[in-house]
């Protein structure tokens, strides 16, 4: 189901279309570091719901909503008929939420009117939102009243205490609390009543025939630790969204800009620029892409790395961001409780009450097996984008930590392979990227018992080592560069012969603990064309399997084969369709060579991509084929996030795929190898960095011409 969304930084609101948050939802909400500060707000107009016009969140940092009246009957008895009272709800979010509402009366009468927003918080941890077990040992605090606000708090058994401050333009007339009293102490008494969670604010109306009245909210949601937290000053609707406006035409400026002559795809690559700046977090290290909203609002190891990879060619400083934060959290010591090992790069950071409490090990847990090398192959494209030398000298010392990582703690059992085995009690199962309990499964549905190598992660190495090696011989360092290269030619060599399942022409989905290939056909192949360790041939076949129509579902290549007895459409990971998940397929596929089956991967994720609400590609969504359900449009997935930063991410890969941008910013060049699709006619492409220069081309099928190099040596052929 789609819900409007905000989303600035560290603060996110999920709402109904109308602007409401009702409490019988329990997606919905305003979030901040993961704990919803509001899980109730309502608006009534004489104790009535509003009915809704139109509404929109296309610019994700503000919300419009345009409702109106049913039947109502004033307090005075006055009959006021449907569509007599306009109201637009405008709002827009920094670290707060600012709300404009509005209220016109279209009628020749003057009419007195009740408005009233029920609020309730609960402040749960985003563990708990998505149903995870916890016994709190925190507890609401009665509301406090100020001047011109009110507080709904609650005291962490962590030691934070967290709070959401309404404040307001108009003071209501009525501010009630609809649960019993709160207690005189802090600390609720035993058999004391509960604090109220819930406050009633209510103004009296009296407006004119065609006047209007308006009112300013804000929402704020407060953490105070230990240490404290600043109060944020009480922001304006219009000044928030001034300087959002501001930001978000900074960001567009300094990206590159692709204009293309199919307007459903270039929409496309519009609303995914959109979507990755809203969930783009700042940090000392720098832009940082969280994952996606509700569910993984936060630093989130492989997607971020993921998305960091799709989008170098529009902002490679979200690379940089992504590496430097990484390389700060990096694991430094053995402890299980978090599965971090010296060198590892994290999972997932918390900043919930559930991970102050260590309920959950995310702080940050390190749980999986895919984050290490797609550090190395970031940092090795990121370079080759940038040519940033300082880059290269501060992290190479993470880097080394992280091949050593992958060499020694990485491999369990001394075979050449990356496996995995959560040691964490509260770990996760299967730790590659379909993390999903039941993701890896022997044909009767029995669970594959850890420790697994997965065949992507396998490429990952490979790709790892093989796009460093050739870095680190520019760089000087031919010692680490002939070592890379030897190691990897060894990887690909038992990779080949370990991995290949000659009866369906694909490689397998893993090594089991008995080194037993996991046979059946799923998505992770593709993945093993990234780097070049598999054979042209052997790519060739690869590419045919996953376009056979068990597998490319026409909405995009299924998670797993539809033939397969485990497949299921609606699973997680058992036979959906993931947007970031085929992007990586296009990328090896063109790699290899294989363009035009590149190119159909990604007309047929486009295909799908169009017809979600504002063109916005959602983190995953059913593998169904079109025409089997009878909607004309791909099935939603019931929990996927939306936004998510790698299903933004995938359009600019696909378009770095489709142009065949290869770039060497430490050589100053740029090198382009256009296949257009038959979807995709011409290409304009503005303000494309390599290095310090900035490229405009135009690519079309007859030919590219570079408009202004920008000093970068562009080679263009194909």
């Amino acid at each position: 189901m789609d819900y409007l969304t905000l989303s600035n930084e560290h603060t996110f609101l999920i709402t109904a279309f109308d602007g409401d948050v009702p409490a019988v939802d329990g997606r919905l909400g305003l979030y901040y570091r993961d704990t919803r500060h509001l899980g109730e707000l309502e608006l009534r107009l004489n104790g009535e719901p509003l009915q809704l016009l139109s509404s929109g969140d296309e610019d994700v940092y503000r919300t419009t909503a345009v409702l109106s009246n049913g039947y109502l009957r004033t307090p005075d008895g006055q009959q006021v008929w449907p569509g007599t009272i306009g109201v637009t709800r405008s709002r827009v979010v920094s670290h707060t939420v600012s709300e404009q509402l509005r209220l016109t009366n279209y009628g020749s009468s003057s009419l007195r009117l009740e408005l009233s927003i029920q609020l309730g918080a609960d402040f749960a941890d985003l563990f708990e939102v998505r149903g995870f077990e916890f016994s709190r040992t925190g507890h609401m605090l009665a509301c406090q009243q100020e001047p011109d606000g009110v507080l709904l708090r609650y005291q962490g058994g962590d030691g934070v205490r967290r709070s959401t401050r309404v404040s307001w333009d108009h003071a209501p007339d009525e501010l009630t609390y609809p649960e019993p009293e709160a207690p005189q102490t802090e600390t609720p008494e035993a058999g004391a009543p509960p604090p109220p969670t819930r406050a009633c604010l209510l103004w009296r109306l009296a407006i004119p025939p065609r006047g209007e009245w308006s009112l300013e909210l804000s929402y704020a949601p407060l953490q105070e630790g230990p240490e404290g937290e600043a109060r944020q000053p009480v922001r304006t609707h219009d000044g928030d969204m001034q300087q959002l406006a501001s930001s978000y035409g900074d960001w567009g400026a300094d990206s590159t800009r692709i204009q293309t002559d199919n307007e459903e795809f270039s929409r496309l690559l519009e609303r995914s620029a959109l979507d990755l700046r809203s969930l783009t977090v700042t940090y000392s290290t720098g832009r940082l892409p969280v994952a996606g909203i509700p569910w993984y609002a936060v630093p989130f190891g492989r997607d971020s790395l993921i998305t960091a990879l799709q989008a170098l060619c529009l902002q490679p400083e979200l690379a940089a961001g992504t590496l430097r934060f990484l390389a700060a959290h990096q694991g430094k010591r053995d402890d299980a409780w978090r599965d971090e090992e010296p060198g590892k790069i994290m999972h997932e950071l918390r900043f919930g009450e559930m991970a102050g409490l260590r309920a959950v090990p995310h702080t940050p847990y390190y749980g999986t097996v895919d984050a290490t090398p797609l550090f190395v192959m970031l940092f090795a494209q990121t370079v080759n984008w940038t040519g940033d030398r300082q880059l290269y000298e501060e992290l190479i010392p993470s880097v080394r930590r992280a091949l050593e990582w992958v060499d020694r703690w990485g491999d369990l059992d001394g075979d050449g392979y990356v496996e995995y085995r959560a040691r964490s009690e509260r770990g996760i199962r299967n730790q590659g990227w379909k993390d999903s309990g039941d993701s890896l499964l022997y044909p009767d549905g029995t669970l594959v018992e850890p420790p697994v190598a997965l065949v992507e992660v396998q490429a990952y190495v490979h790709a790892s080592k093989s796009w460093l090696a050739p870095l680190a011989a520019r760089m000087g360092d031919d010692e680490l560069a002939a070592r890379l290269e030897q190691e990897a030619a060894a990887l690909r060599e038992r990779f080949n012969r370990d991995f290949w399942v000659e009866g369906e022409g694909c490689y397998a989905q893993a090594l089991d603990a008995d080194k037993r290939p996991i046979q059946d056909v799923t998505s992770n192949a593709g993945h093993a064309l990234i780097g070049g360790i598999a054979p042209a041939e052997r790519a060739a076949q690869v590419a045919r399997r996953l376009l056979a129509p068990d597998m490319a579902s026409g909405w995009g290549v299924r998670t797993r084969s539809s033939s397969d007895p485990n497949y299921n459409p609606i699973s997680y990971h058992n036979g959906s369709v993931w947007p970031h998940d085929n992007s990586l397929i296009v990328l090896g596929l063109a790699q290899s060579g294989l363009r035009e089956e590149a190119n159909q991967v990604a007309g047929q994720v486009f295909s799908a991509g169009r017809q979600f609400r504002l063109s916005r590609l959602p983190e995953l969504y059913c593998g169904f084929a079109p025409g089997e359900t009878g909607l004309g449009r791909p099935a939603d997935y019931p929990v996927s996030c939306s936004p998510q930063a790698w299903a933004a991410g995938s359009p600019y890969l696909f378009m770095q795929s489709i142009l065949g941008l290869e770039p060497n910013a430490l050589e100053n060049t740029l090198r382009l190898r256009p296949h257009m699709p038959e979807w995709l006619g011409c290409v304009e492409v503005r303000n494309l960095r390599v290095g310090e220069g900035r490229v405009h081309l135009r690519v079309s099928a007859g030919g590219t011409e570079v408009v202004s190099s920008g000093g970068v040596d562009v080679r263009a052929s194909g």
